[in-house]
């Protein structure tokens, strides 16, 4: 019987830390603003061909993945002289807000990111995706506040789709958002409430057999 009670604890505590997890995961609600941009061909002075980095603004909750850009190419180059993207540099801006931050706190910041985009044969009808690079994919910013609490957001891309051809199937920059417990900015004030430590709720659970044990020699002394 205490083997078994042993068990049905360790199952109710794992049952405990999972769920604790998820709800502090799930139930918080942000938003995002990331800011439009866009990049010209390189072979030439004349701006006949560009990407445009279309930005976007949305809510989510909880750890997400999200959409920061849509991509979309123009050219009005004619197909017997084609116009050409090297290695063009491209600088992206994604504004985090924290929905429960106070006046007191840091409702929102900032992450950039950097990269390069090569294309060729760029023309009205066309568009050949040579390469693509990030000087980095990662950025992480805290908000929060004293009395609500402060979270890290961790932005990392995970995807870009480079455009079609003028006119056709837009690209994307998809990136995931992950939100854990943190102190203020310079270590000031604390993390949200978090679900219990595990040790307090192992000791909780390995204490409930013991009691079970006691419970049923009280109730035979008093039988006797």
């Amino acid at each position: 019987m205490r083997k078994s009670l042993v068990s049905l604890c360790a199952a109710a505590l794992a049952a405990l830390l999972v769920t604790g997890a998820a709800v502090r995961a799930d139930s918080i609600p942000w938003g995002y603003t990331s800011a439009s941009t866009e990049v010209f061909n390189t072979n030439n002075p004349i701006k006949t061909s560009s990407i445009k980095f279309n930005g976007s603004t949305a809510g989510a909750t909880g750890d997400s993945g999200i959409i920061i850009y849509n991509l979309e190419s123009t050219s009005t180059a004619e197909v017997g002289s084609p116009d050409a993207f090297a290695g063009v540099p491209f600088h992206l801006e994604v504004t985090l807000t924290d929905i429960k931050a106070g006046g007191k706190g840091t409702p929102s910041d900032t992450v950039k990111f950097d990269g390069t985009f090569s294309a060729s044969n760029v023309t009205k009808q066309s568009l050949l995706p040579d390469s693509y690079a990030f000087a980095s994919t990662h950025g992480e910013v805290v908000l929060g506040s004293d009395d609500s609490g402060w979270r890290k957001y961790s932005v990392d891309i995970f995807s870009f789709t480079p455009p079609g051809q003028p006119g056709g199937a837009p690209g994307s920059v998809q990136a995931v958002v992950h939100i854990t417990p943190s102190e203020g900015p310079g270590g000031s004030g604390d993390p949200p409430p978090a679900a219990p430590e595990p040790t307090s709720l192992l000791l909780a659970a390995f204490g409930l057999p013991a009691l079970g044990v006691m419970a049923r020699r009280r109730l035979k002394k008093a039988a006797e």
